[in-house]
């Protein structure tokens, strides 16, 4: 039980890290360019949730290819790399989940500040009413990437069945 707890610290300590250095980053980015329009602001932000969803989905297939194994295995010290690198991967969460937990919080403190608008500054209230609906396009995106993962997957399985029927 305390190894579990531990390791629960460790996720949310880890979660903690990520929301604030993805929300610092965001919030400057929004901040910046509703400067110029709000309209950029909102596809600014659009382009650093699929940049960040697209880095997420590809450090994913590299942590689960057989080079990365190789590679750890090649280290000079193979056995120890490949346990902290076990102890790093059952202590954290994937970034998608980090990403879905922060703009649910912001979609929490957007609601917060409609019913109050004196609790906090112009400059954060911008941010939050440029990001508040982003937990949507988050989940758009999320469940299209999620389908042409699907499909690609499904189409390549139809393909080498009917390449076989054409062998045979």
């Amino acid at each position: 039980m305390p190894n579990r707890i531990t390791r629960i610290g460790k996720q949310l300590l880890s979660s903690l890290l990520t929301i604030s250095i993805y929300g610092l980053i965001s919030y400057f980015l929004t901040v910046w360019l509703i400067g110029y329009s709000l309209v950029y602001a909102y596809l600014g932000n659009l382009a650093l949730i699929v940049m960040v969803l697209t880095f997420d989905a590809l450090m994913l297939r590299w942590y689960e290819s057989d080079t990365f194994i190789a590679r750890a295995k090649e280290h000079k010290d193979g056995e120890r790399a490949l346990r902290k690198l076990h102890q790093q991967v059952e202590g954290s969460v994937s970034f998608k989940t980090d990403l879905y937990l922060f703009y649910i919080f912001l979609l929490v403190a957007s609601q917060i500040i409609e019913f109050n608008p004196a609790l906090i500054g112009e400059e954060m209230g911008s941010f939050i009413f440029a990001t508040r609906y982003s937990i949507l396009l988050l989940v758009a995106i999320d469940m299209l990437i999620k389908q042409f993962t699907e499909d690609g997957e499904r189409t390549r399985a139809l393909s080498e069945k009917i390449g076989k029927e054409l062998v045979d």
